[in-house]
Protein backbone atom coordinates (compact mmCIF):
# COMPACT_ATOMS: atom_id res chain seq x y z
CA UNK A 1 0.00 0.00 0.00
CA UNK A 2 0.95 3.67 -0.65
CA UNK A 3 -0.02 7.31 0.09
CA UNK A 4 0.26 8.98 -3.62
CA UNK A 5 1.69 12.53 -3.49
CA UNK A 6 1.64 15.07 -5.70
CA UNK A 7 4.30 17.26 -4.63
CA UNK A 8 5.74 20.52 -6.54
CA UNK A 9 8.29 22.63 -5.46
CA UNK A 10 5.36 25.54 -4.15
CA UNK A 11 4.86 22.91 -1.61
CA UNK A 12 7.83 23.83 0.59
CA UNK A 13 7.43 27.32 -0.18
CA UNK A 14 3.28 27.39 0.38
CA UNK A 15 3.85 25.37 3.61
CA UNK A 16 6.33 27.65 5.07
CA UNK A 17 3.88 30.73 4.76
CA UNK A 18 1.01 29.47 6.06
CA UNK A 19 3.07 28.65 8.83
CA UNK A 20 3.99 32.40 9.11
CA UNK A 21 0.35 33.21 9.28
CA UNK A 22 -0.26 30.27 12.16
CA UNK A 23 -1.09 32.02 15.54
CA UNK A 24 1.03 31.02 18.68
CA UNK A 25 0.76 27.61 19.61
CA UNK A 26 -0.11 26.35 16.22
CA UNK A 27 1.98 23.74 14.93
CA UNK A 28 0.98 22.60 11.54
CA UNK A 29 1.53 18.56 10.88
CA UNK A 30 3.22 17.57 7.64
CA UNK A 31 3.28 14.10 6.30
CA UNK A 32 6.24 12.38 6.60
CA UNK A 33 8.35 11.21 3.54
CA UNK A 34 7.96 7.31 3.72
CA UNK A 35 5.33 6.35 1.27
CA UNK A 36 3.21 4.77 3.72
CA UNK A 37 1.46 6.97 6.45
CA UNK A 38 1.45 5.74 9.95
CA UNK A 39 -2.55 5.21 10.59
CA UNK A 40 -3.40 7.46 13.34
CA UNK A 41 -5.06 6.40 16.74
CA UNK A 42 -8.36 5.37 17.18
CA UNK A 43 -10.69 5.30 19.93
CA UNK A 44 -8.80 8.51 20.66
CA UNK A 45 -9.31 9.67 24.68
CA UNK A 46 -10.58 13.49 25.64
CA UNK A 47 -7.45 15.48 26.30
CA UNK A 48 -6.22 15.68 29.49
CA UNK A 49 -7.15 18.61 31.10
CA UNK A 50 -4.41 21.56 32.31
CA UNK A 51 -4.21 24.55 33.75
CA UNK A 52 -2.70 25.99 30.25
CA UNK A 53 -0.18 27.88 32.69
CA UNK A 54 2.59 26.14 30.81
CA UNK A 55 0.97 26.73 27.17
CA UNK A 56 0.38 23.21 26.65
CA UNK A 57 -3.25 22.45 24.79
CA UNK A 58 -6.17 22.94 27.21
CA UNK A 59 -9.31 20.85 26.67
CA UNK A 60 -12.67 22.95 27.80
CA UNK A 61 -14.96 25.86 27.07
CA UNK A 62 -16.43 27.39 24.05
CA UNK A 63 -15.52 29.45 20.74
CA UNK A 64 -17.85 31.42 19.72
CA UNK A 65 -16.56 32.01 15.74
CA UNK A 66 -18.57 34.72 13.14
CA UNK A 67 -18.54 33.74 9.51
CA UNK A 68 -20.90 35.98 6.52
CA UNK A 69 -23.19 33.45 6.44
CA UNK A 70 -24.16 29.71 7.69
CA UNK A 71 -24.32 26.59 5.22
CA UNK A 72 -26.70 26.94 2.27
CA UNK A 73 -27.68 23.47 3.24
CA UNK A 74 -26.35 20.84 5.63
CA UNK A 75 -25.83 18.61 2.67
CA UNK A 76 -22.50 18.28 2.07
CA UNK A 77 -23.15 17.19 -1.16
CA UNK A 78 -25.36 19.86 -2.37
CA UNK A 79 -22.77 22.91 -1.29
CA UNK A 80 -20.12 24.39 -2.90
CA UNK A 81 -18.98 27.34 -0.78
CA UNK A 82 -17.05 28.61 1.87
CA UNK A 83 -19.37 29.37 4.40
CA UNK A 84 -21.24 26.03 4.29
CA UNK A 85 -17.77 23.87 4.25
CA UNK A 86 -16.49 25.79 7.15
CA UNK A 87 -19.81 24.01 9.24
CA UNK A 88 -19.94 20.81 7.33
CA UNK A 89 -16.29 20.20 7.37
CA UNK A 90 -16.02 20.37 10.87
CA UNK A 91 -19.20 17.06 10.88
CA UNK A 92 -17.80 15.35 7.56
CA UNK A 93 -15.09 13.76 6.77
CA UNK A 94 -14.13 12.85 2.73
CA UNK A 95 -11.57 9.32 2.10
CA UNK A 96 -8.82 11.74 1.75
CA UNK A 97 -7.58 15.02 2.17
CA UNK A 98 -5.04 17.70 1.61
CA UNK A 99 -2.35 17.94 4.36
CA UNK A 100 -2.44 20.87 6.42
CA UNK A 101 -0.88 23.63 5.70
CA UNK A 102 -0.74 22.56 1.69
CA UNK A 103 -2.59 22.95 -1.70
CA UNK A 104 -1.06 19.80 -3.65
CA UNK A 105 0.16 17.14 -1.01
CA UNK A 106 -2.58 14.38 -0.04
CA UNK A 107 -3.21 12.10 3.43
CA UNK A 108 -5.34 9.46 4.26
CA UNK A 109 -8.48 10.57 6.62
CA UNK A 110 -11.17 7.90 6.58
CA UNK A 111 -8.72 6.12 3.94
CA UNK A 112 -5.78 4.95 6.05
CA UNK A 113 -4.39 3.92 2.84
CA UNK A 114 -4.97 3.74 -0.67
CA UNK A 115 -3.49 2.52 -4.48
CA UNK A 116 -3.43 4.37 -7.59
CA UNK A 117 -1.83 7.34 -8.71
CA UNK A 118 -2.78 10.08 -11.29
CA UNK A 119 -2.12 7.75 -14.45
CA UNK A 120 -4.04 4.66 -13.16
CA UNK A 121 -8.01 3.94 -13.83
CA UNK A 122 -8.14 2.09 -10.84
CA UNK A 123 -7.92 2.82 -6.75
CA UNK A 124 -8.51 0.29 -4.05
CA UNK A 125 -9.14 1.81 -0.69
CA UNK A 126 -8.26 0.71 2.61
CA UNK A 127 -10.92 1.86 5.27
CA UNK A 128 -9.47 2.70 8.81
CA UNK A 129 -11.00 0.22 11.01
CA UNK A 130 -13.11 1.18 14.63
CA UNK A 131 -14.43 4.36 12.81
CA UNK A 132 -18.60 4.94 13.56
CA UNK A 133 -20.41 7.71 12.61
CA UNK A 134 -22.27 9.87 15.03
CA UNK A 135 -25.51 8.22 15.08
CA UNK A 136 -23.50 4.61 16.25
CA UNK A 137 -23.83 2.77 13.11
CA UNK A 138 -20.35 1.66 11.45
CA UNK A 139 -18.68 3.27 8.93
CA UNK A 140 -17.20 0.79 6.24
CA UNK A 141 -17.17 -0.34 2.41
CA UNK A 142 -20.62 -0.38 2.10
CA UNK A 143 -21.27 3.21 3.55
CA UNK A 144 -18.76 4.56 0.96
CA UNK A 145 -20.33 3.03 -1.89
CA UNK A 146 -23.91 3.89 -0.59
CA UNK A 147 -22.45 7.73 -0.63
CA UNK A 148 -20.24 7.40 -4.24
CA UNK A 149 -24.16 5.71 -5.82
CA UNK A 150 -26.41 8.21 -4.60
CA UNK A 151 -23.66 11.01 -5.93
CA UNK A 152 -23.50 9.10 -9.16
CA UNK A 153 -27.27 8.73 -9.65
CA UNK A 154 -28.73 11.79 -8.43
CA UNK A 155 -32.23 12.88 -9.80
CA UNK A 156 -32.18 16.43 -11.87
CA UNK A 157 -33.21 18.26 -8.94
CA UNK A 158 -30.57 17.38 -7.15
CA UNK A 159 -27.80 17.37 -9.45
CA UNK A 160 -28.04 21.09 -9.66
CA UNK A 161 -26.53 22.10 -6.52
CA UNK A 162 -24.03 18.88 -6.75
CA UNK A 163 -21.89 21.70 -8.23
CA UNK A 164 -18.61 19.64 -7.69
CA UNK A 165 -19.46 16.15 -8.19
CA UNK A 166 -20.91 17.44 -11.62
CA UNK A 167 -17.98 19.28 -12.13
CA UNK A 168 -15.08 17.14 -11.24
CA UNK A 169 -16.80 13.98 -12.21
CA UNK A 170 -17.77 14.95 -16.01
CA UNK A 171 -21.83 14.83 -15.26
CA UNK A 172 -24.07 12.43 -13.35
CA UNK A 173 -24.67 8.78 -14.29
CA UNK A 174 -23.49 6.62 -17.08
CA UNK A 175 -21.13 8.23 -19.33
CA UNK A 176 -18.78 10.27 -16.75
CA UNK A 177 -15.80 9.80 -15.07
CA UNK A 178 -17.01 6.83 -12.43
CA UNK A 179 -17.40 3.47 -14.20
CA UNK A 180 -17.53 1.34 -10.99
CA UNK A 181 -17.40 1.26 -7.17
CA UNK A 182 -17.25 -1.69 -5.29
CA UNK A 183 -17.28 -2.56 -1.86
CA UNK A 184 -14.79 -5.29 -2.11
CA UNK A 185 -14.73 -6.29 1.53
CA UNK A 186 -16.07 -4.67 4.77
CA UNK A 187 -12.93 -2.39 4.50
CA UNK A 188 -11.65 -2.08 1.01
CA UNK A 189 -13.35 0.17 -1.21
CA UNK A 190 -12.61 -0.26 -4.96
CA UNK A 191 -13.24 2.34 -7.46
CA UNK A 192 -12.98 2.27 -11.07
CA UNK A 193 -12.79 5.10 -13.78
CA UNK A 194 -13.58 5.75 -17.31
CA UNK A 195 -10.28 7.12 -18.06
CA UNK A 196 -6.85 8.01 -16.08
CA UNK A 197 -7.42 11.45 -14.01
CA UNK A 198 -4.22 13.17 -12.46
CA UNK A 199 -6.73 15.44 -10.42
CA UNK A 200 -9.37 12.64 -8.80
CA UNK A 201 -7.69 12.32 -5.48
CA UNK A 202 -8.02 15.64 -5.52
CA UNK A 203 -11.31 15.84 -6.54
CA UNK A 204 -12.70 13.89 -3.63
CA UNK A 205 -10.89 15.80 -0.86
CA UNK A 206 -13.60 18.52 -0.73
CA UNK A 207 -15.88 18.78 1.85
CA UNK A 208 -18.68 17.80 -0.63
CA UNK A 209 -17.13 14.55 -0.94
CA UNK A 210 -17.86 13.70 2.92
CA UNK A 211 -19.47 10.38 3.80
CA UNK A 212 -22.78 10.22 5.54
CA UNK A 213 -24.41 7.36 7.59
CA UNK A 214 -26.54 5.22 5.49
CA UNK A 215 -29.09 4.98 7.71
CA UNK A 216 -29.10 8.88 8.15
CA UNK A 217 -29.44 9.18 4.16
CA UNK A 218 -32.35 6.74 4.79
CA UNK A 219 -34.08 8.77 7.18
CA UNK A 220 -33.98 11.99 6.02
CA UNK A 221 -35.19 10.06 2.71
CA UNK A 222 -31.88 11.85 1.10
CA UNK A 223 -32.38 10.65 -2.59
CA UNK A 224 -35.73 12.34 -3.19
CA UNK A 225 -35.56 15.97 -4.20
CA UNK A 226 -39.26 16.49 -3.00
CA UNK A 227 -39.18 14.66 0.58
CA UNK A 228 -35.40 14.77 1.51
CA UNK A 229 -34.52 16.61 4.74
CA UNK A 230 -30.74 16.00 4.93
CA UNK A 231 -30.33 19.55 3.98
CA UNK A 232 -32.21 21.06 6.91
CA UNK A 233 -32.68 18.74 9.83
CA UNK A 234 -29.95 18.46 12.96
CA UNK A 235 -28.79 14.73 12.42
CA UNK A 236 -26.26 12.54 13.64
CA UNK A 237 -24.88 11.33 10.20
CA UNK A 238 -20.85 12.31 10.30
CA UNK A 239 -17.69 10.71 11.64
CA UNK A 240 -15.62 14.47 11.97
CA UNK A 241 -14.27 15.56 15.36
CA UNK A 242 -17.44 17.53 15.61
CA UNK A 243 -21.08 16.81 15.69
CA UNK A 244 -24.36 18.78 14.96
CA UNK A 245 -26.03 20.17 18.00
CA UNK A 246 -28.35 22.36 16.79
CA UNK A 247 -28.80 24.69 13.71
CA UNK A 248 -31.37 27.92 13.49
CA UNK A 249 -31.11 29.31 10.07
CA UNK A 250 -30.27 32.82 9.81
CA UNK A 251 -28.86 32.53 13.54
CA UNK A 252 -25.84 30.36 14.59
CA UNK A 253 -24.71 26.51 14.15
CA UNK A 254 -23.55 24.85 17.71
CA UNK A 255 -21.44 22.02 17.22
CA UNK A 256 -19.75 20.02 20.48
CA UNK A 257 -17.25 17.76 20.69
CA UNK A 258 -17.10 13.98 19.55
CA UNK A 259 -15.27 12.33 22.60
CA UNK A 260 -15.44 8.94 20.64
CA UNK A 261 -13.56 10.16 18.01
CA UNK A 262 -11.10 8.00 15.69
CA UNK A 263 -8.37 10.51 15.47
CA UNK A 264 -7.00 13.06 17.92
CA UNK A 265 -10.12 14.42 19.87
CA UNK A 266 -11.21 18.35 19.81
CA UNK A 267 -9.98 20.04 22.43
CA UNK A 268 -12.77 22.70 22.63
CA UNK A 269 -16.48 21.18 24.11
CA UNK A 270 -18.40 23.78 21.77
CA UNK A 271 -18.34 26.07 18.87
CA UNK A 272 -20.77 28.24 18.34
CA UNK A 273 -20.81 29.82 14.51
CA UNK A 274 -22.61 33.01 13.77
CA UNK A 275 -23.38 34.85 10.96
CA UNK A 276 -22.62 38.41 10.37
CA UNK A 277 -22.82 39.62 7.19
CA UNK A 278 -21.41 42.82 7.61
CA UNK A 279 -17.45 42.77 8.01
CA UNK A 280 -17.47 45.67 10.42
CA UNK A 281 -20.00 44.47 12.60
CA UNK A 282 -17.55 41.03 12.92
CA UNK A 283 -15.24 43.07 14.29
CA UNK A 284 -17.34 45.42 16.45
CA UNK A 285 -18.23 41.68 17.50
CA UNK A 286 -14.92 40.59 18.66
CA UNK A 287 -14.21 43.85 20.10
CA UNK A 288 -17.28 43.80 22.53
CA UNK A 289 -16.70 40.19 22.74
CA UNK A 290 -19.52 38.26 21.44
CA UNK A 291 -17.18 36.34 19.84
CA UNK A 292 -13.51 35.02 20.17
CA UNK A 293 -12.91 35.23 16.48
CA UNK A 294 -14.11 35.62 13.11
CA UNK A 295 -13.68 34.72 9.01
CA UNK A 296 -12.78 37.66 6.30
CA UNK A 297 -11.12 40.98 7.74
CA UNK A 298 -11.94 43.74 5.85
CA UNK A 299 -8.90 44.82 4.74
CA UNK A 300 -8.54 48.62 5.84
CA UNK A 301 -9.19 46.90 9.36
CA UNK A 302 -5.86 45.04 9.28
CA UNK A 303 -3.93 47.92 11.17
CA UNK A 304 -6.71 48.43 13.60
CA UNK A 305 -6.35 45.01 14.86
CA UNK A 306 -2.49 44.52 14.66
CA UNK A 307 -2.46 47.58 16.68
CA UNK A 308 -5.47 46.72 19.58
CA UNK A 309 -4.45 44.61 22.41
CA UNK A 310 -5.07 41.69 22.98
CA UNK A 311 -6.16 40.99 19.27
CA UNK A 312 -4.28 38.93 16.80
CA UNK A 313 -4.34 38.83 13.25
CA UNK A 314 -3.90 35.57 11.39
CA UNK A 315 -3.66 35.75 7.40
CA UNK A 316 -3.82 33.44 4.56
CA UNK A 317 -1.62 33.37 1.41
CA UNK A 318 -3.80 34.35 -1.37
CA UNK A 319 -5.20 31.47 -3.11
CA UNK A 320 -7.98 33.19 -4.90
CA UNK A 321 -9.85 35.35 -7.98
CA UNK A 322 -12.28 37.39 -8.24
CA UNK A 323 -14.65 37.68 -11.46
CA UNK A 324 -16.79 39.16 -13.44
CA UNK A 325 -18.76 36.43 -15.19
CA UNK A 326 -20.62 37.54 -18.69
CA UNK A 327 -22.99 35.05 -20.36
CA UNK A 328 -24.39 36.07 -23.70
CA UNK A 329 -26.53 32.84 -23.87
CA UNK A 330 -28.47 34.22 -20.56
CA UNK A 331 -31.36 36.02 -22.72
CA UNK A 332 -31.94 38.03 -19.70
CA UNK A 333 -31.99 41.49 -21.83
CA UNK A 334 -33.44 41.02 -25.28
CA UNK A 335 -30.78 41.23 -28.00
CA UNK A 336 -27.85 40.94 -24.94
CA UNK A 337 -25.07 42.89 -26.85
CA UNK A 338 -22.84 40.46 -24.53
CA UNK A 339 -22.90 37.78 -27.79
CA UNK A 340 -20.95 40.47 -29.37
CA UNK A 341 -17.20 39.61 -28.78
CA UNK A 342 -16.08 42.98 -29.44
CA UNK A 343 -18.68 44.37 -26.58
CA UNK A 344 -17.00 41.83 -24.36
CA UNK A 345 -13.30 42.76 -25.23
CA UNK A 346 -15.24 46.56 -24.41
CA UNK A 347 -15.89 45.87 -21.12
CA UNK A 348 -12.63 43.98 -19.92
CA UNK A 349 -10.75 47.09 -21.95
CA UNK A 350 -12.63 49.17 -19.91
CA UNK A 351 -12.14 48.20 -16.15
CA UNK A 352 -9.86 50.00 -14.09
CA UNK A 353 -8.36 46.35 -12.43
CA UNK A 354 -5.53 48.11 -10.37
CA UNK A 355 -7.39 50.86 -9.25
CA UNK A 356 -9.95 48.29 -7.27
CA UNK A 357 -7.30 47.05 -5.15
CA UNK A 358 -6.31 49.79 -3.04
CA UNK A 359 -9.66 50.81 -1.96
CA UNK A 360 -11.59 47.49 -1.82
CA UNK A 361 -8.52 45.51 -0.47
CA UNK A 362 -5.90 47.27 1.19
CA UNK A 363 -3.70 47.76 -1.24
CA UNK A 364 -2.78 44.22 -0.30
CA UNK A 365 -4.41 42.47 -3.12
CA UNK A 366 -2.86 41.74 -6.91
CA UNK A 367 -4.35 42.08 -10.81
CA UNK A 368 -5.50 38.93 -11.51
CA UNK A 369 -4.28 38.69 -15.32
CA UNK A 370 -5.37 35.12 -15.33
CA UNK A 371 -7.77 32.40 -13.00
CA UNK A 372 -4.49 31.29 -10.99
CA UNK A 373 -3.25 33.16 -8.80
CA UNK A 374 0.44 33.92 -8.51
CA UNK A 375 0.86 31.60 -5.31
CA UNK A 376 0.32 28.45 -7.29
CA UNK A 377 2.89 26.69 -9.31
CA UNK A 378 0.89 26.74 -12.04
CA UNK A 379 0.80 30.41 -12.84
CA UNK A 380 3.46 31.03 -15.15
CA UNK A 381 2.33 28.40 -17.49
CA UNK A 382 -1.18 29.24 -17.99
CA UNK A 383 -0.08 32.77 -17.87
CA UNK A 384 2.00 32.20 -20.80
CA UNK A 385 -0.55 31.35 -22.72
CA UNK A 386 -2.98 34.40 -22.42
CA UNK A 387 -2.81 37.73 -24.79
CA UNK A 388 -3.68 39.72 -21.80
CA UNK A 389 -5.71 43.07 -22.16
CA UNK A 390 -4.51 46.13 -20.31
CA UNK A 391 -6.66 48.84 -19.06
CA UNK A 392 -7.98 50.87 -22.42
CA UNK A 393 -11.28 52.80 -21.79
CA UNK A 394 -10.18 54.44 -25.99
CA UNK A 395 -9.95 51.26 -27.26
CA UNK A 396 -13.20 50.21 -25.24
CA UNK A 397 -14.92 53.02 -27.02
CA UNK A 398 -13.89 52.06 -30.51
CA UNK A 399 -14.92 48.59 -29.73
CA UNK A 400 -18.41 49.22 -29.20
CA UNK A 401 -18.56 51.93 -32.03
CA UNK A 402 -17.06 48.77 -34.20
CA UNK A 403 -20.17 46.78 -32.77
CA UNK A 404 -22.35 49.48 -33.91
CA UNK A 405 -23.12 51.38 -30.34
CA UNK A 406 -22.99 54.85 -29.86
CA UNK A 407 -24.45 57.71 -27.81
CA UNK A 408 -28.13 56.95 -29.65
CA UNK A 409 -28.25 53.11 -29.08
CA UNK A 410 -25.81 52.49 -25.88
CA UNK A 411 -25.40 48.36 -25.41
CA UNK A 412 -27.29 47.61 -22.23
CA UNK A 413 -26.62 45.03 -19.34
CA UNK A 414 -27.95 43.85 -16.45
CA UNK A 415 -25.02 43.42 -13.92
CA UNK A 416 -25.71 41.17 -10.48
CA UNK A 417 -24.09 41.30 -7.69
CA UNK A 418 -24.68 39.34 -4.01
CA UNK A 419 -26.17 40.53 -0.50
CA UNK A 420 -25.67 39.50 2.91
CA UNK A 421 -22.23 38.30 2.41
CA UNK A 422 -18.73 39.18 1.93
CA UNK A 423 -16.37 36.72 0.42
CA UNK A 424 -12.16 36.17 0.19
CA UNK A 425 -12.46 37.61 -3.34
CA UNK A 426 -14.71 39.88 -2.84
CA UNK A 427 -14.47 41.62 0.27
CA UNK A 428 -17.46 44.97 -0.87
CA UNK A 429 -19.68 43.67 -3.23
CA UNK A 430 -21.94 46.84 -3.44
CA UNK A 431 -18.67 48.94 -3.45
CA UNK A 432 -16.81 46.90 -5.62
CA UNK A 433 -20.29 46.76 -8.32
CA UNK A 434 -20.64 50.62 -7.59
CA UNK A 435 -16.68 51.32 -9.15
CA UNK A 436 -16.97 48.49 -11.70
CA UNK A 437 -20.83 50.06 -12.86
CA UNK A 438 -18.49 53.66 -13.21
CA UNK A 439 -16.33 52.36 -15.30
CA UNK A 440 -18.72 50.58 -17.51
CA UNK A 441 -21.12 53.59 -17.73
CA UNK A 442 -17.90 55.70 -18.83
CA UNK A 443 -16.98 54.26 -21.92
CA UNK A 444 -20.93 54.16 -23.08
CA UNK A 445 -22.22 51.37 -21.61
CA UNK A 446 -26.16 51.61 -19.94
CA UNK A 447 -25.98 49.15 -16.34
CA UNK A 448 -29.45 47.65 -15.18
CA UNK A 449 -27.75 47.53 -11.30
CA UNK A 450 -29.58 43.75 -9.51
CA UNK A 451 -29.04 42.16 -6.85
CA UNK A 452 -29.94 38.81 -5.19
CA UNK A 453 -28.97 37.84 -1.12
CA UNK A 454 -26.40 35.17 -1.27
CA UNK A 455 -28.02 31.60 -0.83
CA UNK A 456 -29.28 28.46 -2.64
CA UNK A 457 -31.83 28.66 -3.54
CA UNK A 458 -30.39 32.42 -4.28
CA UNK A 459 -27.73 34.22 -5.99
CA UNK A 460 -25.51 31.36 -6.10
CA UNK A 461 -27.33 28.88 -7.82
CA UNK A 462 -29.30 31.51 -10.38
CA UNK A 463 -25.36 32.41 -11.49
CA UNK A 464 -24.27 28.73 -11.80
CA UNK A 465 -27.39 27.93 -14.10
CA UNK A 466 -26.73 30.62 -16.38
CA UNK A 467 -29.44 33.36 -15.48
CA UNK A 468 -27.30 36.54 -15.57
CA UNK A 469 -26.23 38.39 -17.84
CA UNK A 470 -23.09 39.59 -15.96
CA UNK A 471 -22.01 39.01 -12.74
CA UNK A 472 -19.60 38.95 -9.66
CA UNK A 473 -18.32 35.69 -8.48
CA UNK A 474 -14.92 33.67 -7.93
CA UNK A 475 -12.88 31.70 -6.52
CA UNK A 476 -10.74 30.14 -3.71
CA UNK A 477 -8.69 27.11 -5.27
CA UNK A 478 -9.61 23.85 -3.48
CA UNK A 479 -5.88 22.50 -4.37
CA UNK A 480 -2.99 23.37 -6.76
CA UNK A 481 -3.96 21.97 -10.55
CA UNK A 482 -5.32 24.20 -13.56
CA UNK A 483 -8.17 21.97 -13.61
CA UNK A 484 -9.59 22.95 -10.42
CA UNK A 485 -9.64 26.59 -11.72
CA UNK A 486 -10.77 26.55 -15.48
CA UNK A 487 -11.89 23.04 -16.00
CA UNK A 488 -14.61 23.22 -12.37
CA UNK A 489 -16.05 26.41 -14.15
CA UNK A 490 -15.70 25.71 -17.70
CA UNK A 491 -15.63 22.04 -18.21
CA UNK A 492 -18.78 20.32 -20.65
CA UNK A 493 -21.09 17.89 -19.66
CA UNK A 494 -21.21 14.28 -20.91
CA UNK A 495 -23.22 15.26 -23.58
CA UNK A 496 -21.05 18.06 -24.87
CA UNK A 497 -22.80 21.14 -23.34
CA UNK A 498 -20.82 24.17 -22.42
CA UNK A 499 -20.93 25.02 -18.47
CA UNK A 500 -24.49 27.27 -17.81
CA UNK A 501 -22.88 29.54 -15.91
CA UNK A 502 -20.99 31.29 -19.08
CA UNK A 503 -22.41 29.39 -21.83
CA UNK A 504 -19.02 29.36 -23.36
CA UNK A 505 -19.08 27.46 -26.69
CA UNK A 506 -16.00 28.78 -27.93
CA UNK A 507 -14.47 26.19 -30.62
CA UNK A 508 -11.83 23.76 -29.72
CA UNK A 509 -12.61 24.34 -26.00
CA UNK A 510 -13.66 20.95 -25.14
CA UNK A 511 -11.43 19.16 -26.96
CA UNK A 512 -8.83 21.83 -25.15
CA UNK A 513 -9.61 21.10 -21.49
CA UNK A 514 -10.14 17.09 -22.23
CA UNK A 515 -6.34 17.31 -23.44
CA UNK A 516 -5.06 19.65 -20.61
CA UNK A 517 -6.89 17.04 -18.53
CA UNK A 518 -5.40 13.73 -19.53
CA UNK A 519 -2.20 15.29 -20.24
CA UNK A 520 0.21 13.83 -17.07
CA UNK A 521 3.54 15.06 -18.05
CA UNK A 522 4.09 18.27 -15.71
CA UNK A 523 5.32 20.57 -18.60
CA UNK A 524 2.97 19.64 -20.82
CA UNK A 525 0.16 19.77 -18.78
CA UNK A 526 0.88 23.42 -18.04
CA UNK A 527 1.35 24.33 -21.86
CA UNK A 528 -2.11 22.67 -22.04
CA UNK A 529 -3.81 24.65 -19.33
CA UNK A 530 -2.52 27.48 -20.88
CA UNK A 531 -3.92 26.93 -24.33
CA UNK A 532 -7.52 26.12 -22.37
CA UNK A 533 -6.91 29.72 -20.84
CA UNK A 534 -5.56 31.22 -23.88
CA UNK A 535 -8.92 30.02 -25.48
CA UNK A 536 -11.13 31.00 -22.49
CA UNK A 537 -9.56 34.83 -21.82
CA UNK A 538 -9.78 35.26 -25.46
CA UNK A 539 -13.12 34.95 -26.34
CA UNK A 540 -13.56 36.55 -22.86
CA UNK A 541 -16.51 34.08 -21.76
CA UNK A 542 -15.50 35.96 -18.07
CA UNK A 543 -13.23 38.65 -16.72
CA UNK A 544 -10.19 37.80 -13.75
CA UNK A 545 -10.10 40.91 -11.68
CA UNK A 546 -7.91 40.61 -8.68
CA UNK A 547 -6.66 38.06 -5.88
CA UNK A 548 -7.39 39.14 -2.85
CA UNK A 549 -5.12 38.76 0.26
CA UNK A 550 -7.08 37.05 3.35
CA UNK A 551 -6.90 37.25 7.45
CA UNK A 552 -8.80 36.12 10.35
CA UNK A 553 -8.93 37.98 13.65
CA UNK A 554 -8.96 36.12 17.14
CA UNK A 555 -8.84 37.65 20.72
CA UNK A 556 -5.14 36.45 21.68
CA UNK A 557 -6.75 33.68 24.12
CA UNK A 558 -7.74 31.72 21.23
CA UNK A 559 -4.87 29.14 20.47
CA UNK A 560 -4.10 26.45 18.00
CA UNK A 561 -5.56 27.81 14.90
CA UNK A 562 -3.87 27.16 11.23
CA UNK A 563 -4.93 29.17 8.32
CA UNK A 564 -4.50 27.17 4.53
CA UNK A 565 -4.58 29.16 1.45
CA UNK A 566 -7.75 26.79 0.62
CA UNK A 567 -9.56 27.99 3.85
CA UNK A 568 -10.47 24.96 4.79
CA UNK A 569 -9.43 24.68 8.31
CA UNK A 570 -10.37 22.79 11.47
CA UNK A 571 -11.67 23.72 14.99
CA UNK A 572 -10.16 20.26 16.37
CA UNK A 573 -6.79 21.91 16.94
CA UNK A 574 -7.75 24.94 18.66
CA UNK A 575 -7.95 25.56 22.46
CA UNK A 576 -8.55 28.48 24.60
CA UNK A 577 -6.38 29.59 27.52
CA UNK A 578 -7.31 28.28 30.48
CA UNK A 579 -10.28 26.31 28.72
CA UNK A 580 -12.25 29.57 28.74
CA UNK A 581 -12.86 30.05 31.94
Amino acid sequence: MRNWRWISALAVVVFVLAACGTQTGATPSATGDTEESEPAATGSEAPEETDGATGEPVSGGTLAFAGARLAASLDPSQTSDGESFRILQQIYEPLVDLAPGTVDELEGVLAESWEGGPEDTVYVFTLREGVVFHDGTPFNAEAVKANFDRWQNFPEELQANAYYYGATMNGFGEGNLIESVEATDETTVTITLTEASPTFLFAITLPSFGIVSPAVLESTNADDPTESTLGTDVTAGGTGPFKLESYTPEEEATLVRNDDYWGDVAYLDRVIIRPIADPSARLQALQGGSVQGFDLVKPSDYETIQGEEGLVLVERLSFNSLYLGLNPTAAETEGNPLAELAVREAVEYAIDKEALIEPFYGGRGSVADTFLPPSSGWHDSVLAGVEVREFDPDRALELLEEAGFGPENPPEVSFWFPTEVTRPYMPDPAGLHQAVTQMLEDVGFVVVPNSDIWDSPGYLEDAQNGLYDMHFLGWTGDYDDPSNWYGVHFGFDAEGAAAAQFGCETEGLNDAIVAAEAELDPTARGEAWGEVAGLIHGDVCFITLVHGDTALAFTEDVQGYSANPTGSETFSTVWLTNGGE
